[in-house]
Parts: structure tokens; C-alpha cells; sequence
């Protein structure tokens, strides 16, 4: 999708408002996109699409944590449903996108599909300048046309910009204080079916003010899925990788002038054998890190170059598969300089075939 096809939501109120609005402004596109969602899941889990959502739902206490945790943003997914006029059941669960990985490779004995490959690159900035927060965010092909950008404005937390896909509350972003979240999973590490879903993660850290206050946060709940959080504001970066049982600071990071992370654990702690399947992504860790992210601080042009990189055979930019929709593809591209306010850059998929557009300068 060309980014200046990206519809720019303007969210305001209070959650349930924020959410109708976005239900309500995006009703088409989300019909779409859940429609081949839906079909997806009979693909990938040779189940009934209804069944696999009742089963989800019934089986897992994601709700539940939702409701504990981050209740206004119960609020604002019950509010998406009444907008978009889908059911709530089917809203919740398209929330829970990691958590849908591992849960239907396990409850129907598949193995998982390759569902992403997102590449993050921060840096503190050069000659001065801001630090800088990018990914690449890589997704199944065939939500693809959901592409979408929220602005949220309300009274209980801070403005922000939103990457994400029309219905989820969010996938990446940065708020007005220049606090930016970028994500990666980590499906090695373990899950929990009582924590909080990463899309409910990545959005309340983007309530947040500093770094500090995120980083409190973020060691406060039980998570859902294996994720890496890079969590980033104008003084700094810190990256996290998360589990169910955990949640691990890895130090370089606090330290390096420009850091890489990728979709497998980098933590002292992790498993340190290799699995066949971690060759995409130490394939595109080694060429970041290696041939094109040295141990330096960069611009937000290099970065660009970066994330549209096609060489070798782990491109760190991937164009959709045409003939086979769950094939990962880069779904949108974002390059946040963390400034208040913070400027956003998003192409709106692979950035070797589409260009980066600036959105918006919050004030």
C-alpha cells in the first residue's frame, strides 16, 4: 500500500470513544482484512474459523489479564467492535496476534507459520541529533491493504502516533514526549496464557512519559508471548526481551551507539543452540550488524538504506509472495526521530519498492 493511500485516524476522547471512532472510520478495511483473516485460519489451523476464535478465547485467560492490567484499553477494543460493527469475541482475539501463533500451533498440533521478520535499528543520532527508533514490521501477506496509522489524543495518557492494522490497537509507535516502542517476537521463549498480549504491551508502554517510567512498567506484568521491546526517548534506548516467566534487560544496549535486534534472543540467559529455523533472522542480525549497521551512530538515511535492504539471501526487506498470502511480507516500515515532538517516516510496505513518507509533527 503506498503510503499516502495509509488511512490517518484522529482518535480523541475517552477509550471507548477512541475506539468507536476507530471502528467507525475504518469499517470497510477492517471487514476485509478480518474476512482474510478468517479464511487464514482454516488455512494454517484446518479449523473453522469461529471454532478456532471460541477455542482461543475459552482456553487462555488473555481477557482476563487485559481486564487487569490495561482496563481502559478493554474499553477502547469493546469500542472498536461497537464501531466496526464485528463481534467482540472475534475483536478480542484479533488483538492477540503472537498469542495466536503459538496457541494454534499448539491446540492443533501444526507447526507455526513463518508469520514475521521484524528488523529493528536504533541509534543515538549523529552530530547531536535525536535518537533515532526504526523496524521493519514483516507480517502475513494477506493483511496486507490494512495498513494504518491512529492519532491518539485523550485526557488519560499522552498523544501518539500508532502504526498499526485497522481493528488492532496498535503494532509500533511514539508518543508526544518522544518515547518510541518498536517490537520483535521471539517465539523460542515461553508464553503464558494468563499474561498480556503484546499489542496491550506495546500500547501501554506508549503511556508512559520517560524511559524510566517504561522500563518500571514493563518488569510490573506477566506477559503473554516471547517478545523483544526496544523502548526508546530522547535520553536514550533500553531493550527488553519478555517472556512468560520473564522479562531480561540486555546491557549493551544501554551502551552502544547504534543496536540491532532481530527474532531471536541475544539475552546471556537464552539457549545458546542453534535452531535451523533462527537462520532468517541471524541471517539478517549478521548483515545489520555486520555489513551495513557498523558500531557507530547513524542517520535516519542510513537507516532508511538499511531496512531496504534485498541482498543476500535473508533480504531484510520482503516483497509480498503473490501466490501464497501467509508468506511474510514487510508489512510498513517506521523511522521515528525521538525529538518532542517526535517526526515519524512510514513506508507503507517493503521500503525497496515503497517510499518513506513523513506523517506528522506532533504538537
Amino acid at each position: 500500500m503506498a503510503a499516502e493511500s495509509i488511512p490517518i485516524v484522529e482518535l480523541r476522547g475517552g477509550p471507548r470513544a477512541r475506539g468507536r471512532a476507530h471502528g467507525e472510520a475504518l469499517r470497510a478495511r477492517i471487514e476485509t482484512v478480518r474476512e482474510q483473516w478468517r479464511e487464514s485460519l482454516t488455512i494454517r489451523f484446518g479449523t473453522n474459523p469461529s471454532f478456532f476464535v471460541d477455542a482461543f478465547l475459552l482456553e487462555t485467560r488473555f481477557t482476563d489479564a487485559v481486564r487487569r492490567w490495561t482496563p481502559a484499553l478493554m474499553e477502547e477494543i469493546e469500542g472498536i467492535a461497537e464501531g466496526s460493527g464485528r463481534p467482540l469475541n472475534e475483536t478480542l482475539a484479533f488483538q492477540y496476534m503472537d498469542e495466536e501463533w503459538w496457541f494454534g500451533a499448539s491446540r492443533f498440533a501444526r507447526a507455526p507459520s513463518k508469520a514475521g521478520g521484524c528488523s529493528i535499528i536504533a541509534s543515538r543520532g549523529r552530530d547531536g541529533d535525536a535518537p533515532i527508533l526504526a523496524q521493519n514490521m514483516d507480517l502475513h501477506g494477506f493483511l496486507d491493504g490494512g495498513q494504518t496509522i491512529l492519532r491518539t489524543e485523550g485526557a488519560d495518557s499522552p498523544h501518539a502516533t500508532i502504526l498499526t492494522i485497522c481493528g488492532m490497537i496498535a503494532l509500533c509507535g511514539v508518543n508526544e514526549f518522544g518515547l518510541g516502542v518498536a517490537v520483535n517476537t521471539l517465539w523460542q521463549l515461553p508464553g503464558s496464557e494468563a499474561g498480556l498480549p503484546v499489542a496491550c504491551v506495546a500500547r501501554s508502554l506508549l503511556m508512559h512519559r520517560d524511559l524510566g517510567a517504561a522500563r518500571e512498567w514493563i518488569n510490573s506484568v506477566r506477559h503473554a508471548s516471547g517478545q523483544h521491546y526496544l523502548i526508546a526517548d530522547p535520553t536514550g534506548f533500553a531493550s527488553f526481551e519478555a517472556s512468560g516467566t520473564r522479562v531480561e534487560e540486555l546491557p549493551r544496549a544501554s551502551e552502544a551507539p547504534a543496536y540491532v535486534h532481530t527474532n531471536h534472543p541475544l539475552a546471556a540467559t537464552s539457549n545458546s543452540a542453534r535452531n535451523p529455523a533462527e537462520d532468517n533472522s541471524r541471517g539478517r542480525y549478521q548483515r545489520l550488524c555486520g555489513g551495513l549497521v557498523r558500531d557507530q551512530a547513524l542517520s535516519v538515511d542510513e537507516i532508511k538504506a538499511a531496512l531496504s535492504d534485498r541482498a543476500g539471501e535473508h533480504p531484510i526487506s520482503v516483497r509480498r509472495n503473490e501466490k501464497n498470502p501467509s508468506a511474510p511480507m514487510t508489512f510498513a516500515s517506521i523511522v521515528m526521530e525521538l525529538k518532542r515532538p517526535p517526526i515519524v517516516q512510514v513506508a507503507g510496505g517493503p521500503p525497496c519498492s515503497y517510499p518513506y513518507r513523513a506523517l506528522v509533527q506532533m504538537n
